[in-house]
């Protein structure tokens, strides 16, 4: 599967970081497409109700670009830090963040759903928002994932701490793991047998083998 990793830092306009956004989607011809953590507002919490508001604009726009790709990334909604998933113009899956970091808590409502496996298409995946990544509970739970989606806006001077954790994640679960990252830009995909491709580019083009997969998990059973 033909997939893009982006991972640009938001500036304070909304409408600009979502035209940035869209034309990465138009322009891309990959199946999957993942962006970081609050891309279009960032946390802006100086400005928290228009945030809010400016999350109905943005799903209507990435519904229209989502014909026959799958799109995903997290915006301020509700009080809530909600992942969403777009494809074929219908949003077929979201959550909230459950696990909130620092001055998060001071703004944003704890989610309900835990993270949890999803399927595309026969297709096994699951999203952990940024810091949700740290809780090895959660990592159980998506035993038999294909696919880890991290959308992230994590700090710098922690950015070797999401490249550790994106690398034992994929390694635990024999999955591949995409982070998109908009601040440390520790962005990337893993392979199953712990690979990774990373660049400190706004995007990064990669392919996705679920053979490989089933030839990991085969050579190496963790059963």
């Amino acid at each position: 599967m033909q997939t893009t990793i982006i991972q640009f830092t938001p500036t304070k306009n909304y409408d600009e970081n979502l035209e940035k956004l869209e034309n990465f989607i138009k322009n891309s011809t990959s199946k999957l497409i993942i962006a970081p953590e609050v891309i279009i507002t960032d946390f802006d919490y100086q400005n928290w109700q228009e945030a809010n508001k400016y999350a109905e604009v943005i799903k209507k726009r990435i519904l229209a670009l989502s014909k026959d790709k799958i799109i995903v990334f997290t915006m301020i909604e509700d009080n809530k830090n909600r992942a969403y998933v777009f494809y074929n113009q219908k949003v077929i899956y979201f959550r909230e963040k459950v696990k909130l970091f620092g001055y998060e808590k001071k703004y944003f409502e704890v989610g309900e759903i835990e993270p949890d496996i999803f399927e595309i298409d026969g297709i096994k995946f699951a999203i952990l928002i940024c810091f949700e990544i740290r809780f090895i509970k959660y990592w159980q739970k998506l035993k038999g994932v294909d696919v880890v989606l991290i959308p992230a806006m994590w700090g710098v001077e922690r950015k070797n701490h999401l490249l550790t954790l994106s690398n034992a994640l994929a390694l635990s679960l024999q999955s591949y793991v995409l982070v998109s990252d908009g601040l440390a830009k520790a962005s990337g995909m893993i392979n199953p047998w712990g690979e990774e491709i990373r660049n400190q580019e706004e995007k990064l083009d990669v392919d996705i083998d679920f053979n490989f997969i089933k030839k990991i998990r085969k050579r190496l059973p963790l059963e």
